[in-house]
């Protein structure tokens, strides 16, 4: 794998998603598949560990997030 400093950033804007889909392969990997209004698909891979890191990661954002903003 090659050194994330590396690699391109990307920035992918995002008009309408049509639909998502979460799958998970004999491996334990979780493929979360986003198909654009456009038709183009875009798949993000996470193994279990990394899966689990972003589930934390937007708990924790979502906390922070009903802080500022607390449902009325």
């Amino acid at each position: 794998m090659a050194d994330p400093a590396d690699l391109p950033e990307i920035d992918l804007d995002v008009a309408d998603i049509k639909r998502i889909a979460l799958t998970t392969n004999p491996q334990g990997e979780t493929l979360i598949s986003f198909e654009m209004a456009s038709g183009q698909v875009m798949n993000l891979v996470f193994s279990p560990a990394m899966l689990a890191k972003l589930e934390a990661l937007l708990a924790k954002a979502n906390e922070a997030q009903a802080q500022v903003s607390p449902i009325q």
